[in-house]
């Protein structure tokens, strides 16, 4: 695996909008300082929670604390190891990446990337094979399938035979126990492998990013008695996480605010090419909480549109639970012939029209609505029975306002209180995320959030916050806040600025920059300590008109120099003839200092004349520093 250099990191990071990333997995809002706010994809957010910075190239949850950069986001969402993240990134911003030697990794990194390419490797060969197979064609044909559809889902054919996709992969430099670890083959009871999806339309899974990271095989010999069959769980495949289309449908649910609930793979794709986008597929499992965490980050309504028969009641009451809690506001409906029989979304679609399926979708039930019809409860015992369980949902909901406002309509509806003291939840225990593998391949170490840090921005004189937002935003200074912060004025134990916390920022940012001859906001991030991230985070947005920001670099440190002599000269006692000879001098100083920046004020001498003497000015500061008892601090 590739092992990449700090300064090839730092590059790509300062190349990279991180709210363009993030926006690829959830909404984002634009809020006030050019900074984005979502909601956190790391824990059960009920509102946007999490910050987006571009400036410094970082996201920051205030409810979880999750934070951290690019890479960090992308790795940790789409639980992939740091260097998977770090060419994600580099391939979505087109930035070429240097070919590095390889170094020793871990077992499991090594099987993820197995996998990962050995997936897009079997993809390729089954959209390859799709083309020889005149069945397969008719098939997709019989269900309207486009070539446009084909190509969008990347639908292809496994064909009747034990080795054809192993024997490709071996040419290709894979194993056939690496076809085995990547759901592709199967071990045969007496010895051997072979193929594990044999005469059946493949359907490639992909993640959020658009990864193929497994398939879905659907039955084309009649004989078998499966007919689906899916990959099973790998390194790259976990079903709780994958919602099959919503790579190609987040964007469609984020602007609608709704997304559409189907059961099967056909689902989905005939109702996508008909136009109607804004759908997903729960294929190969029951829908769960994780992609119900996943949904309420973009939907406020979830349409589920399930059979009618006893199994797609049980599934739609089971995606009416998990869906609630989370805030989406469930609606349910069966579709149907004119005749009145039930009919799938697929066929729906292909006989009425996707028009059809959007006025279908407007006479969808509410949740509470559809129990009560489904439930019809008639009796007073069938009515208190009925009443519990829909309050049992109604408290596994987060939101108290929700809540109130479904407490009242049962209320209303059912004539019964509003009170949920003995009503318990319904909602499953917490599940703790499963972690992303760890690994010895190269991680990079990325700051905490820590929460004891603070800052009393009410402490810190504005005109110290916007000397540091001055120097922050404006690169060309650099090499001017160098020659002033030299190593001698490091040394005179000097704080020219009232605030720790701005004095250690400007140190700081000076002594990065010397070290590594480079600036950015998002370097100065990686390396400061939890309390300058913080400060950072509260610098606002702004930016200077050159030179703007020259003069008033020169003409702050002429105001904030006068500061702090009147400082220095509290701390001399007038107990000696040297002591008031310092005095003396240091009301020489401030005058001279008032007096150089009037001339550059009134155009009496040019930039260049005026930094020299505000730099040459530092001497007096350390000789008055000098003069300072030792117990006047």
């Amino acid at each position: 695996m590739p092992f990449y250099s700090p300064e090839i990191l730092n590059d790509l990071r300062s190349r990279v909008d991180i709210a363009q990333v993030i926006e690829n997995f959830i909404p984002l809002k634009r809020s006030g300082n050019g900074n984005y706010m979502g909601r956190c994809p790391f824990h059960d957010d009920r509102s946007p929670s999490m910050n987006v910075n571009p400036t410094l190239g970082i996201y920051k949850c205030f409810a979880c604390n999750a934070g951290g950069n690019v890479f960090k986001f992308v790795q940790e969402h789409e639980k992939i190891d740091f260097i998977a993240a770090v060419e994600w990134v580099a391939n979505f911003a087109g930035y070429a990446l240097p070919q590095q030697e390889k170094n020793e990794n871990a077992e499991v990194s090594e099987e993820r990337a197995m996998v990962r390419k050995l997936n897009e490797l079997a993809c390729q060969w089954f959209e390859s094979q799709l083309s020889m197979s005149q069945k397969a064609l008719e098939y997709l044909a019989n269900r309207h399938i486009t070539e446009e559809t084909r190509k969008l889902f990347h639908i292809g054919y496994a064909p009747d035979g034990r080795e054809g996709f192993i024997g490709y992969a071996v040419k290709n430099g894979f194993s056939p126990l690496d076809c085995v670890k990547a759901g592709l083959a199967v071990e045969r009871e007496n010895g051997g492998v072979s193929d594990k999806f044999r005469d059946r339309l493949m359907i490639a899974i992909q993640n959020q990013s658009g990864i193929v990271v497994a398939f879905g095989g659907r039955d084309l010999s009649g004989n078998s008695p499966a007919k689906y069959m899916n990959s099973p769980e790998s390194a790259t495949y976990h079903k709780s996480d994958i919602l099959f289309g919503f790579n190609h449908s987040r964007v469609s649910i984020a602007k609608e605010k709704s997304v559409i609930i189907v059961e099967g793979y056909f689902d989905l794709m005939s109702l996508y090419q008909g136009g109607v986008t804004n759908v997903v597929a729960a294929s190969g499992t029951a829908l769960t909480e994780n992609h119900a965490n996943i949904l309420s980050r973009y939907a406020k309504t979830a349409y589920l549109v399930f059979d009618g028969d006893a199994a797609g009641k049980k599934a739609t009451l089971r995606s009416l639970e998990i869906v609630l809690p989370k805030g989406i506001a469930p609606r349910v409906f069966a579709l149907s012939r004119p005749d009145g029989t039930k009919i799938d979304p697929d066929n729906f679609v292909n006989e009425q029209g996707p028009d059809a399926f959007r006025q279908a979708l407007t006479q969808a039930e509410d949740w509470l609505n559809y129990l009560a019809m489904e439930r019809n409860p008639r009796s007073p015992e069938e009515r208190a029975e009925f009443v519990s369980y829909v309050k049992s949902l109604v408290k596994s909901i987060d939101d108290r306002e929700l809540q109130n406002q479904y407490l009242k309509l049962i209320s209303e509806r059912y004539n019964t209180d509003r009170s949920l003291a003995h009503v318990k939840s319904i909602k499953p225990a917490y599940k703790a995320p499963r972690p992303v593998a760890s690994s010895n391949s190269q991680d990079e170490v990325i700051p905490q959030l820590e929460q004891e840090a603070s800052i009393d921005w009410a402490m810190i004189p504005p005109m110290e916050v916007r000397f540091a937002n001055l120097i922050l935003r404006n690169p060309t200074l650099m090499d001017r806040a160098a020659e002033y912060f030299d190593m001698d004025w490091a040394t005179s134990g000097i704080q020219l600025f009232e605030s720790r916390v701005v004095e250690d920022f400007v140190s700081s940012t000076v002594a990065i920059y010397l070290e590594s001859g480079y600036h950015s906001p998002q370097l100065l991030y990686e390396n400061f300590s939890p309390e300058l991230r913080l400060f950072l985070e509260g610098l606002p947005e702004e930016q200077w008109k050159s030179p703007q920001e020259i003069k008033e670099f020169y003409q702050t440190l002429t105001v904030l120099s006068t500061k702090l002599c009147d400082r220095q000269k509290r701390m001399i006692p007038l107990n000696s003839n040297d002591a008031v000879e310092i005095r003396m001098q240091m009301s020489k100083f401030t005058q001279g200092m008032q007096k150089i920046n009037q001339l550059y004020s009134t155009e009496k001498i040019d930039i260049n004349a005026f930094a020299d003497q505000v730099v040459k000015s530092r001497s007096m500061l350390m000789k008055f520093q000098a003069a300072i008892p030792d117990n006047g601090y």
